[in-house]
């Protein structure tokens, strides 16, 4: 039983305050099932919606049917069956197995009815008994009537969505904007630009698009579109030789889906382009990294600068993108070129060309959303914001709008005057998350008159039942010491309860507060299986696009600028990672696509008879490789420079020979009659094998 001596001086307080329901009837008696005393102790768990009325309509049937289990010496947790009916009131409280605005969705009464958990008869009708029963306790507390406390112990009042004010934030930042969309319209196919920048600049949505509550768009497998009419404003305002600033910002609130999309081609979250490889601007998401191009006449972009290559990319090691809400900014300007922000902070990401001109800009090209125009390179999650500005904000600018935060915001006030006094409440911003959860932020006390006492495990409830995940305010541990003290910065999210939205109920339990005390008692978690991993896992990995680039360069002693443009067209073609198992043959393509760009450089090169000492690139193919001991020339450098003789499980010299000998074998056929081959063939049958070695597993695999 949680009890609780109450000082002197806080029962004067408490009832001068005039909370009669608090101070009850000091003889020992109580009304309306509030609080009772008893030889200078305050009972805290005898108030309606506690474990009295618990006590006369779960408990028995728990405690009948499943005790073996549940009652703390059987396997079952949490331990609602136990002997003492205070301890059981606590575990199936705090554990979220009852639900009393749906008492038929409860756990307890699921596991009965769709999973056939132990029932003692028949599961349809033993799920009916216990839905019944949590139907009687619901009724007993009058829930429904405005919500009651999960135990009847330090429970502040409840409040629903309805009950909250719009809580606008800071103010953003919305100086030189183009384009603005917030998606609060909710339903229909069109997402407005309300930035008031003629002409509006307005949004198709296509495919698998929905709307959120809270504002915001959901993109399963779908993508918005603008007009090419409407797009043409961007070129006009940023990259027009005449009027365009020259420079622009893209500020973007995200909850990507996952983090392994974009690891074959860049997912575009916000593209100004007209197909893969040709924009003007993007921002897109490549696994663990963000991705941001920039078409421009510098005299380094690759493909003559048709789609802002090289790109700007965030650090592989820093894992910038996560599959949670982020603010995502990219910034261009004439004096530092590309930069990235996430959660208002600076990457420290260089870009590798720099600031240029933007002269070239196709004003033809589309504005699109989660995929381009043409829908391939789709990517997945949430969009809450999107705006696109004519000039480069200043980190200053951009930290603002990352604290302005994003969606419909409430402002929940929960009272508990009660227990510290007349005006005092604890707030927090609330969002409609999604469609499973509701985000809970910055908790906050207001109370006039700060007493020093305890405020200690915050704990919300929905719908009287304290949610099982989420409880992030668990750890609070503070003092009250001032008339606005903020109890934490941070965020939590609690799962939805079965009325919604529209429906349901908030309450804040407290362990300490007011300097009262309601005891918590965590049940005991068992220790998780630890399931052993089948299937074996490779103890080799396959080299990641970057690496095969690094390797191919040092390997061939050629320079990785002779590969660039090919590299910058298939890298999303080469493995994103070292996962064996996830090697495809589109892959291997690739890298045999480099590695004959590599020797070919080699053997075109001046470098090439360093390389191959004593070989005869001038003999017609027919004699050049008329003899092992010529062939030698071209086999051993391959095999000593690419592969080598000392490293375990690589393929031996003489492996090598027999399979680039049947090759060259091959190759050389066609020559037998005179003049029919001459020194190009032979260059081209060299190319040929070094390629074949170079793209081979044995370079590729480590």
């Amino acid at each position: 039983m949680r009890t609780q001596r109450l000082p002197g001086t806080w029962v004067a307080l408490l009832c001068v305050a005039s909370l009669s329901s608090a101070c009850g009837d000091w003889s020992g008696s109580s009304s309306g099932g509030t609080a009772t005393q008893s030889d200078g102790f305050l009972d805290l768990s005898a108030q309606a919606g506690g474990v009295e009325a618990f006590q006369t309509t779960v408990y028995p049937i728990v405690r009948q049917y499943c005790a073996e289990c549940h009652e703390g010496n059987g396997p079952g947790s949490p331990h609602f069956a136990q002997p003492n009916v205070s301890a059981a009131y606590q575990a199936i409280t705090s554990q979220g197995k009852v639900n009393l605005g749906s008492p038929s969705s409860s756990r307890i009464v699921v596991k009965l009815v769709s999973l056939a958990h132990h029932c003692w008869s028949n599961c349809g009708s033993d799920g009916a008994m216990m839905a019944a029963a949590i139907q009687a306790w619901a009724d007993a507390v009058d829930y429904g009537s405005g919500g009651v406390s999960v135990d009847g112990a330090l429970a502040s009042n409840a409040q629903s969505l309805g009950d909250g004010l719009v809580d606008t934030g800071s103010e953003r930042y919305g100086g030189n904007l183009i384009a603005l969309y917030e998606f609060k319209e909710g339903a229909g196919t069109v997402a407005r630009d309300t930035s008031g920048v003629a002409p509006a600049l307005d949004l198709t949505l296509r495919d698998q698009v929905t709307w959120m509550t809270s504002w915001g768009v959901d993109i399963e497998d779908g993508s918005l579109l603008g007009s090419t009419s409407a797009s043409r404003k961007l070129f006009d305002r940023i990259a027009d030789p005449s009027a365009g600033t020259q420079q622009y910002t893209i500020e973007a609130w995200i909850t990507p889906d996952n983090i392994d999309q974009g690891s074959d081609n860049v997912a575009r979250i916000v593209t100004y382009s007209q197909f893969i490889g040709v924009a003007n601007m993007m921002i897109g998401q490549a696994e663990y990294n963000y991705n941001a191009r920039t078409r421009s006449i510098h005299p380094s972009a690759l493909d003559g600068g048709q789609n802002g290559l090289p790109a700007l990319q965030t650090a592989d090691g820093d894992r910038d993108a996560q599959d949670r809400l982020q603010h995502v900014m990219v910034t261009y300007d004439q004096f530092r070129g590309r930069r990235i922000y996430v959660d208002g902070r600076f990457t420290q990401d260089p870009d590798p060309i720099g600031p240029a001109r933007l002269w070239n800009w196709d004003p033809t090209f589309r504005l699109a959303l989660g995929a381009e125009p043409s829908r391939t390179a789709p990517w997945k999650g949430q969009i809450r914001l999107v705006a696109i500005y004519q000039q480069a904000l200043t980190d200053a600018q951009i930290v603002q709008n990352y604290e302005a935060g994003v969606g419909e915001r409430l402002l929940l006030r929960f009272d508990v005057a009660q227990w510290m006094g007349a005006g005092s409440a604890v707030e927090f911003i609330v969002t409609d998350y999604d469609a499973y959860s509701y985000m809970f932020c910055q908790p906050t006390l207001r109370t006039p008159s700060p007493n020093g006492s305890r405020i200690a495990n915050i704990r919300i409830a929905v719908n009287g039942t304290l949610a099982p995940s989420g409880q992030g305010f668990e750890t609070i541990d503070t003092t009250a010491n001032g008339t606005k003290q903020e109890l934490s910065r941070q965020c939590t999210i609690i799962p939805k309860g079965a009325a919604g939205p529209d429906g349901d109920q908030f309450t804040l339990v407290f362990e300490h507060l007011g300097g009262f005390q309601n005891v918590v008692v965590e049940d005991t978690v068992p220790p998780a299986l630890i399931l052993l991993d089948p299937e074996p896992r490779p103890v080799n990995g396959v080299r990641d696009f970057a690496r095969i680039n690094a390797s191919f360069a040092s390997l061939t002693g050629q320079s990785r600028g002779v590969a660039a443009a090919t590299f910058a067209e298939i890298e999303e073609q080469l493995p994103p990672d070292y996962d064996v198992r996830s090697f495809v043959s589109s892959q291997q393509v690739a890298i045999s696509k480099i590695a004959l760009e590599y020797c070919d450089a080699l053997v075109d090169g001046p470098d090439r008879n360093a390389f191959f000492p004593g070989f005869d690139f001038n003999a017609p193919a027919s004699s050049a490789f008329a003899t092992p001991a010529q062939r030698d020339r071209i086999f051993n450098p391959l095999f000593d420079r690419m592969i080598g003789d000392t490293l375990a499980m690589q393929p031996t010299r003489a492996e090598v020979r027999l399979a680039l000998d049947a090759m060259t074998d091959q190759l050389v056929v066609v020559c037998a009659t005179p003049g029919a081959c001459d020194a190009q063939r032979t260059a081209a049958i060299v190319k040929g094998a070094c390629a074949a070695v170079l793209g081979s597993a044995a370079v590729t695999l480590h």
